[in-house]
């Protein structure tokens, strides 16, 4: 993978956040970060490993800070501190969460900073949920290596018995299992940087980066709550071998929304149609857009009186659904007996 240090453009905060979408980073600015503790937080929690990875000329490049003992902590944490400039950009995935409240308390308490100082942070957990939850259910980073990024690891050390690992060293300085507790934190900060190119590449490049209906859905959600409605009529047309080879009613609709949004009512109707014949579980939306398109813009009531009939046979078990679609065919009923 090659990353273009003099083209900061190719990394968008827009890819991982709504906010200052627009803005972009210089590479060089990323602070990949990953911790091992002693626990899962709390006022005891203390972090013996902390691991930096960063993107420079020669590539990425990984530092480890290791805790020998308790009362080295401070000067530890003065290391530490060095790595954290005004101008990172923290990549972290479950960082904002746990472990930037701990190393920060951790600085507090050892008298080290007590404003701790970077231009942004990116917690890459959001934004990889937002994209594959709907597929993966589960979005631990170990899940997301192998189902994301094709990443399987050999032999790894679960998370849940890292601070068991520790302590045992402490009293043993027993080295097997503590190298293996090191090399899982330099997985974490490698997959931490493969992780945020996937996301990019996604946005960027979808008909390449997305081979999964799930996926396919979940990308068109992002983009319709930001309102990208010409963009998103463009992607999920690339997308209608997977859609329609897949049945996924659920997607063309939303595709069909995003045709009525941009003005296209031709395609959103046949969409429409093409949903209620087959009969899918979103026929009760589609009838009822079908009923408005025909009433309000065709000033055709009996055809919307017919598709609101035909919502109404499809209408869930909602007292407020059926309630609406009741006063839709009684309205319609009226206009066409006048």
């Amino acid at each position: 993978m090659i990353i273009d240090l003099e083209n900061p453009a190719a990394f968008v905060r827009g890819h991982f956040y709504d906010t200052d979408r627009d803005r972009t980073f210089d590479p060089r600015n990323f602070l990949f970060f990953d911790m091992e503790t002693t626990g899962l937080g709390g006022s005891g929690t203390v972090a013996f490993l902390i691991g930096f990875g960063s993107i420079d000329a020669n590539g990425f490049q990984v530092r480890q800070y290791f805790l020998p003992d308790f009362p080295d902590e401070e000067a530890m944490l003065e290391a530490v501190r060095k790595e954290i400039t005004p101008d990172s950009v923290i990549v972290s995935y479950n960082g904002r969460a746990f472990d930037m409240p701990i190393l920060a308390d951790r600085l507090i308490i050892q008298r080290v900073e007590r404003n701790l100082e970077y231009a942004d942070h990116i917690d890459l957990l959001y934004p990889t949920r937002r994209l594959f939850r709907r597929r993966l259910q589960d979005c631990t980073l170990s899940n997301v290596e192998r189902n994301v990024l094709d990443f399987h690891r050999e032999d790894d050390v679960p998370g849940y018995l890292v601070p068991s690992i520790y302590f045992n060293w402490l009293a043993t300085y027993e080295m097997e299992m503590l190298a293996k507790v090191i090399e899982h934190n330099i997985n974490d900060i490698v997959s931490l940087f493969f992780l945020m190119h996937r996301i990019s590449e996604i946005q960027v490049k979808p008909q390449e980066k997305i081979s999964e209906p799930d996926d396919v859905l979940s990308l068109a959600r992002i983009m319709e709550n930001r309102r990208e409605h010409e963009n998103l009529c463009k992607m999920l047309e690339s997308f209608d071998d997977i859609t329609w080879g897949h049945r996924r009613f659920d997607i063309l609709y939303l595709q069909s929304l995003s045709y009525k949004r941009s003005g296209k009512f031709a395609e959103a109707v046949e969409l429409w149609t093409r949903i209620v014949r087959n009969k899918s579980p979103e026929a009760f939306r589609a009838s009822i857009e079908l009923a408005k398109y025909f009433e309000h813009r065709a000033k055709d009531p009996q055809t919307a009186l017919n598709y609101a009939l035909g919502a109404e046979e499809n209408c869930p078990s909602i007292s407020s659904l059926q309630s609406d679609v009741r006063k839709r065919i009684n309205r319609l009923t009226a206009k066409i007996s006048r």
